[in-house]
């Protein structure tokens, strides 16, 4: 009997087990109970052991013969292979010397902490006060590790550092709502101090030289092939983002001028967005056409539904009112208990004080029912349910694959458009124009992490080819400069979804709903995979 299968069941558990033991944050993050209220350890020692660790499982992989796996355990073995090999990427080219994330990560656990409080009070406000304790000790451990900052990682470090006042202001709130102990001050207050000494620390220390961010072509390369599971050469993927620049351009136009003449697809827009005057509060009216959107979805029979699942939709609080500009969603771990998801909504106009003012921010979430279908159902939310729900333990965590997860919402969008769900010329051209944005992501993406392209280049970039303001394009390249790959993952995703349609729905006849349901039953990995390992 072959025990191929066997050792590598066996090597999944054994590294995952040892992995989330000794990344008690991770635990945390994925929804095990083990490592609530600590830290990781962050040490070079403790990062030189995990990558050791990662090598002897690669070398291990390599004697499992894959021809002797199922179907289930070859798509778990590509995507455990693509993770070790990008986090030894990451740790070889000394990430971790470069991007000062410390002060993200502690805010980062001690949100998810005050999400777990309304459900779970008494257990968030022991985990909170906990990492409040080895807040000192943890930063002051990471900001060892930075050696010389990237000079984009650590601007971004600095605009998280400016919400520190109004983060802890709410972390105070929380404890006070859940029986203040008298040691509540005092933790705030060091851990305050300790995150004002992180960015001090950082700030003094010498920049590395322009664009180390990039990983370079070689590097890009193999992610494309491992990550995004295609098989084209970068130089492909930039003349697949050319061609599609054209030719959604060209659609794009030529709806804009059917619906404006003269007019640029920026000013119908802002005309229909300025004549939309929705009524009552902006969570009340993301609640009722989210209801709406699920009632459509469920009418025309596009998918199926699960069952056990929750969402909440909720404001964004002034700490994160600075980095989700409208709204964003944050998943359940892949082991929680009850799946309940956050779709955060993002109500700038409760800061104003007259009625004018207060619609013409609600006016700006013009759109969004593709909003709501990208971000809740049956987008991001649905999918990760899904996923989370998959019967083997570890594919669960391997949801990294943006082709999927990202190219789904797309194709969510696009399934709004088709089925009819949204019938609004505007709201068509503007799904267009987003399209639009996204083929030029695949080429910012490639052209910044190959070296083809400057920071400011890429900044200048979107400012010329979408008409973004300076700022909104600096939000969205500080993004791509530390997610290579993910952002060309949205529109190489969509078409990916696209050509398994053509290949299946049109093709062979299958209904939508099994085309989707297939789909999403795999959990978050890359459509060739799964239709190499996935089709009878």
């Amino acid at each position: 009997m072959n025990s191929s299968p066997k050792q590598f069941e066996q090597l999944l558990d054994e590294y995952f087990n040892q992995f989330y033991a000794d990344h008690p944050a991770d635990a945390t993050f994925v929804g095990l109970s083990s490592g609530e209220g600590r830290f990781n350890t962050a040490t070079l020692p403790a990062l030189s052991r995990q990558h050791r660790r990662r090598q002897t499982a690669l070398a291990k992989l390599d004697t499992i013969a894959p021809s002797a796996l199922s179907n289930e355990q070859n798509l778990d073995r590509l995507a455990f292979r693509a993770r070790l090999l990008r986090e030894c990427e990451d740790f070889e080219r000394g990430r971790h010397s470069l991007n000062p994330l410390g002060l993200d990560e502690v805010f980062d656990f001690l949100l998810r902490e005050m999400q777990r409080g309304e459900t779970e009070p008494k257990r968030a406000a022991k985990n909170i006060r906990s990492l409040l304790r080895n807040t000192p000790r943890y930063l002051g451990q990471a900001v060892k590790l930075i050696d010389r900052p990237e000079r984009v990682w650590r601007n971004i470090m600095s605009g998280i550092f400016e919400a520190t006042d109004s983060f802890f202001d709410a972390v105070t709130s929380f404890l006070k709502s859940n029986r203040t102990q008298k040691e509540d001050a005092s933790l705030i207050r060091l851990a305050k101090r300790a995150c004002a000494k992180y960015h001090k620390t950082i700030l003094a220390k010498r920049l590395a030289k322009p664009g180390s961010f990039a990983i370079g072509t070689e590097m890009l390369q193999r992610r494309i092939h491992d990550e995004l599971g295609l098989d084209y050469t970068v130089g492909q993927v930039e003349a697949v983002a050319l061609s599609e620049i054209d030719r959604v351009g060209g659609l794009l136009k030529k709806a804009s001028t059917k619906l404006g003449r003269n007019k640029s697809v920026e000013k119908i827009v802002e005309e229909a967005r300025s004549q939309w005057t929705p009524k009552g509060d902006l969570l009340s009216l993301y609640r009722k056409t989210n209801r709406e959107i699920i009632r459509q979805f469920k009418a025309a029979k596009a998918m199926t539904f699960p069952k056990g699942d929750s969402l909440k939709l909720v404001l964004v609080p002034d700490f994160m009112s600075h980095v989700i500009p409208m709204a964003a969603y944050s998943p359940p771990g892949p082991f929680d208990k009850r799946q309940r998801g956050t779709f955060w909504v993002n109500d700038l106009g409760l800061k104003k004080k007259s009625e004018s003012d207060k619609l013409a921010e609600r006016q700006q979430h013009f759109g969004l029912e593709l909003t709501c279908a990208h971000e809740a159902y049956p987008g991001h939310h649905l999918q990760f349910i899904f996923a989370n729900a998959h019967p083997r333990k570890w594919r669960r965590v391997f949801d990294e694959h943006a082709i999927f997860y990202e190219g789904w919402t797309l194709w969510c969008e696009q399934m709004c458009v088709d089925l009819g769900i949204v019938q609004s010329p505007e709201l068509k051209l503007q799904q267009l124009h987003d399209a639009l944005w996204r083929c030029h992501r695949i080429l910012v993406d490639l052209r910044l992490q190959t070296g083809a392209y400057s920071y400011a280049q890429a900044v200048h970039h979107m400012q010329k080819h979408l008409g973004f303001t300076k700022a909104r394009a600096e939000a969205d390249v500080n993004w791509y400069t530390g997610s290579p790959g993910v952002p060309m993952s949205y529109w190489l995703g969509r078409l990916e979804n696209a050509r398994l349609y053509r290949k299946l729905v049109e093709g062979r006849g299958w209904p939508l709903r099994r085309f989707n349901d297939w789909l999403l039953s795999f959990g978050t990995l890359p459509q060739s995979w799964i239709e190499k390992y996935g089709l009878d």
